[in-house]
C-alpha cells in the first residue's frame, strides 16, 4: 500500500510539473507582442525615429495623486546614437529642445535628464526613460528629491521605417 501511494505521489508531481511548464511556455508566448529584433534594430547608429502609443502607469499616477484621467495617445520618440542623446514629445516629457543623454543596456535604450522644478506637490530631480529594443516596451519615471523611482508612463514603440508623407 505504501508503494502505491508513493508511485500515485511521483506520478501526481510528474503531471503538475508538465502542466506547469506547459503554461508556462504557451503564457510566455502569449505575452510577447508582435515587435521583434528586427522592428527596432541592433544598429546603433546614426539616428532611430520611434512612433509609441503610450499611457499613465495606474501606479504611478496614484503615487503622485494624479487624479485627472489621460487617455493614451500617439507620440514620437526619436535616438541619436552619435549624439549619444534622446527625446519624445508630451506633457511631461524629455523634449527635443532639452534632450537626455543615452545610455545602452543591451537591448535596451535609456535616456536620462536631470532635472529640478516642481509638479505634482514634490521636486522632481531627474526624468528617464527606457525603450527595450527586442520587445518595445517603453517605461518612463521621475525621481523625486524624496528618494523615490516613480514610473509614471508606459507603452510600445515601434521603429519608423518610412516617414508617412
Amino acid at each position: 500500500m505504501l508503494k502505491n501511494t508513493a508511485i500515485g505521489i511521483a506520478i501526481g508531481l510528474l503531471v503538475m510539473g508538465g502542466i506547469w511548464g506547459m503554461v508556462h511556455l504557451m503564457g510566455e508566448s502569449l505575452s510577447e507582442p508582435n515587435l521583434t529584433a528586427e522592428s527596432m534594430p541592433g544598429d546603433s547608429k546614426g539616428v532611430m525615429d520611434l512612433i509609441c502609443e503610450l499611457e499613465l502607469d495606474l501606479d504611478g499616477q496614484l503615487a503622485l495623486g494624479i487624479k485627472e484621467n489621460e487617455p493614451s495617445r500617439i507620440t514620437m520618440a526619436q535616438i541619436d546614437f552619435e549624439k549619444k542623446s534622446g527625446w519624445y514629445q508630451g506633457k511631461i516629457a524629455i523634449s527635443e529642445s532639452r534632450s537626455g543623454s543615452l545610455q545602452l543596456m543591451g537591448t535596451r535604450l535609456k535616456i536620462y535628464r536631470p532635472a529640478m522644478f516642481q509638479r505634482f506637490g514634490v521636486m522632481i530631480t531627474g526624468e528617464e526613460f527606457v525603450v527595450d529594443r527586442k520587445t518595445g516596451r517603453f517605461v518612463q519615471s521621475l525621481s523625486l528629491n524624496d528618494g523615490r523611482n516613480v514610473k509614471l508612463i508606459k507603452g510600445t514603440c515601434a521603429k519608423v521605417i518610412k516617414p508617412p508623407f
